[in-house]
């Protein structure tokens, strides 16, 4: 069980969880306020003899926040808080409204731990499709959650950074907006996991404002970020894509009609701006390629 994790949980679920075993990797700790914890272990759901108390909750909690909740509440509200190591806590609860925007979630009774997990060489399955003989195509990878795609984006930038013999290539500088801290790992402005050598890392900052900030000061070859999709968003990638920059952003969605039902996304395809589309599921486990399409040549399938 990764040391990240072990420290913000309660003394009682620590020792039942350190029962299951340290060869065995563990994706997901589920907990839901008086029910039994459930883990995801590569797919697979195993359930754990634990009924989850409210107290519980509240001491993760408090624990993910150093004893200063107030200090996450804006994490709170955007529904997860990311610990050191890249590890998510998803959070669900009695959402408290302002008009359109969260103001609180209060009564918190289910936690989703997702554990971040640095896999060396899981992307080169889909590296062919991103190096070119002459150029980096930019490319959208593209999963429902769960499916490893920030795990790939990892191992992608860090390939991009170092090179990749078994590609030719031998890396260029990245810039990487790291909104959450899950990509790197960033801890007192140093990367706990390797995102290669060439690499410029923004963390804890929106992504539209540092996509346009590292494109404005490190001069990359390569802009890269998890989960775009918001407005500004959008304007930054075009801000990004007319500076001559080669993108790799991941995004939600399971299918190319899915994506080009979204109108922004579907006009960046429509004006050549993104090369290849990669979609990933975990139908043979987290990373599995389901579709490969080639932007440019009439949205051609090519895997």
């Amino acid at each position: 069980m990764n040391k990240e994790i072990l420290k913000i949980l309660p003394e009682r679920l620590k020792e039942k969880l350190q029962l299951v075993g340290s060869n065995v990797n563990i994706d997901e700790i589920r907990l839901r306020a008086f029910k039994k914890v459930i883990l995801v272990v590569a797919v697979k759901e195993v359930e754990i003899d634990y009924i989850v108390t409210l107290n519980d909750i509240l001491e993760i909690l408090v624990n993910v926040s150093k004893n200063s909740i107030y200090a996450i509440q804006n994490d709170i509200n955007n529904g997860f808080i990311v610990i050191n190591g890249g590890h998510r806590v998803g959070i669900t609860g009695e959402v408290v409204m302002q008009g359109d925007t969260v103001k609180n979630i209060k009564n918190i009774s289910s936690m989703n731990i997702r554990v971040a997990r640095q896999v060396i060489g899981c992307a080169d399955k889909i590296m062919p499709y991103i190096i070119k003989e002459d150029h980096i195509a930019s490319t959208l990878i593209i999963s429902p959650p769960g499916c490893g795609k920030t795990t790939i984006l990892r191992d992608t930038v860090r390939q991009l950074s170092s090179g990749s013999r078994q590609n030719n290539f031998n890396g260029v500088n990245v810039s990487l907006v790291d909104e959450r801290g899950e990509i790197a790992a960033v801890s007192q402005g140093i990367t706990n996991l390797d995102v290669g050598i060439r690499t410029d890392v923004m963390s804890n900052i929106p992504k539209h404002i540092g996509i346009e900030m590292l494109v404005r000061s490190m001069a990359p070859k390569v802009i890269a970020t998890d989960e775009i999709g918001s407005k500004n968003d959008i304007e930054a990638i075009r801000y990004a894509s007319l500076s001559g920059v080669a993108m790799v952003f991941t995004m939600h969605g399971s299918s190319l009609n899915e994506i080009l039902k979204k109108e922004q996304i579907k006009k960046f395809i429509d004006d050549d701006i993104f090369e290849t589309a990669i979609f990933l599921s975990n139908k043979r486990g987290p990373g599995t390629i389901e579709n490969v399409y080639s932007l440019l040549e009439n949205k051609r399938e090519v895997v």
